[in-house]
């Protein structure tokens, strides 16, 4: 594949133009394999990039997914075949860092994050990128709460610490979501826990002006 093809790909799955990706694949279906210079394929691109509908478009062109693709995706019979072939693809990490779990958990694919857990998932399992994401942290930025929940009554750790000390917590805190911040505070969450520039849980609700998550923080003994 030319790279000024693969990079036109990108391009138009960057901006959104569905249509001219969808003319692309039409006058050469192998550019659904296209990887950008990182290795993440352009289905995982179109989905870091919010353009869902060019994902599936792709998807739907492309030969076979792969586990990464398959989990973003919420393809759940492909993930159990690929799970069959090989077991140990539950723990394994794309191109670009992200563990399987925590993209699935990202995304919002609950029957892909119970099924990977079910098969062995290390649901503590930290990316290899700068990110320090897991698959709860994945799971709270993408607003996906019930996963959330699923991971935690599943042994996640809800004191892990990421990008400058941020937690778990303090995601639930920013989005306002005072019933996830009580759920983590009950299974185990530090309230008072700091960031490396020394701000608590309760110093983000009181920024944001979340006043019903400051009194579930400050009935649980959180301080600034």
């Amino acid at each position: 594949m030319l790279t000024m093809q693969r990079e036109e790909l990108f391009k138009a799955i960057g901006s959104g133009n569905k249509t001219h990706v969808e003319q692309m694949v039409r006058s050469n279906p192998d550019i659904t394999n296209a990887k950008d210079a990182t290795g993440v394929s352009a289905i995982l691109y179109a989905l870091y990039r919010g353009r869902v509908e060019i994902a599936e478009l792709l998807a739907e062109r492309k030969t076979s997914l792969d586990i990464f693709e398959a989990a973003s995706l919420g393809k759940l019979s492909r993930v159990q075949e690929l799970l069959r072939e090989y077991p140990k693809s539950a723990n394994t990490f794309s191109p670009d860092g992200f563990n399987v779990l925590g993209l699935a958990a990202h995304f919002g694919r609950k029957g892909v994050v119970e099924l990977l857990v079910e098969n062995g998932a290390d649901v503590n399992a930290v990316a290899s990128n700068p990110t320090g994401f897991t698959a709860l942290t994945g799971a709270l930025a993408g607003n996906h709460a019930e996963i959330a929940r699923i991971l935690v009554l599943r042994g996640a750790n809800v004191n892990h610490r990421y990008e400058q000390g941020f937690s778990p917590l303090m995601l639930a805190v920013e989005d306002g979501d005072a019933e996830m911040t009580r759920f983590l505070i009950e299974h185990g969450a530090d309230v008072n826990a700091r960031t490396k520039d020394n701000k608590t849980a309760l110093s983000f609700a009181l920024e944001k002006g979340h006043q019903d998550v400051v009194v579930v923080l400050k009935d649980s003994g959180a301080t600034q």
